[in-house]
This record gives structure tokens, sequence and C-alpha cells, in this order.
């Protein structure tokens, strides 16, 4: 699932029979440490969109549980533009404890967003890889 509407860009290369495909590995990231030299860490209450989608091609289904909330004003600030949209930061930790508060709050059950919460702490820190490898 990819929460933002980015194109894929592949590099074709010539195989030793003459058939053309995809090349193994495509950096996905362009927001992520561009010298390499050490990965990004994972701040779940300062993460980007193209982060989020970042780490849903890397496998990381924890994130498709919720989806972020980016105010409509913000979204028209940005002309709906999903490459500028993409650079948007949330606090996703936040957002789901606002939502346990606010269910508490009116007697819902909160143990869905409680389990997804932990599932978020539990990202929060770890590292972010900068390349995603994709087979076609």
């Amino acid at each position: 699932m990819n929460i933002l509407n980015v194109g894929q860009n592949y590099s074709i290369t010539t195989a030793a029979s003459g058939n053309k495909m995809p090349t193994e590995s495509i950096a996905v990231e362009k927001n992520i440490n561009q010298n390499n030299s050490q990965p990004t860490k994972i701040d779940m209450r300062n993460i980007s969109i193209d982060e989020i989608n970042t780490l849903i091609k890397s496998g990381e289904s924890a994130l498709l549980d919720v989806v972020p909330f980016i105010p409509l004003n913000v979204l028209e600030q940005y002309n709906n533009d999903p490459e500028k949209i993409g650079k948007i930061k949330v606090d996703l930790i936040g957002q789901v404890e606002k939502s346990i508060d606010f269910k508490k709050s009116i007697g819902e059950n909160t143990d869905f967003l409680s389990g997804v919460l932990n599932k978020f702490k539990d990202l929060d820190g770890k590292q972010l890889n900068g390349k995603v490898d994709i087979l076609a």
C-alpha cells in the first residue's frame, strides 16, 4: 500500500541475452541522509510521509494499521502536490495517543489502537534503511 501517489523510476539495463530488465536495487528516498555514512533513525513523533512510504515498502506492516492525518488546509497550502506533501512531517505517536484518549472519553474500546501505539513505539528510534530493494 502506498499512501502517496509517487511513481517509480526504473533504470533499464541490457542483459547478456539482449533482454531489458530493471536494476536490482532502487533508492526510493531523497530525504534520507545523502552521504550514506550513517542511516537515519526513525522518529515516529516527527516522520515524513515519504519516510512512512519507505518503511511500508521495506515491509513495516505496522504502518498500515492507521493513516496519518494531515489537515485539509495544509494539503491546500501545498496545492495537493504529492511531491511537496511527501515532505510534511507528522507526529504518528501523538495522533494515536489523542485517538486513544478520545475513544476512552466516549467509552469506546481502545485495544486495537493500544496495539498500534505499541508497534509505533517499537519502531521509534530504529534505523531507517537508505535503500529499498524492488524486484520487477
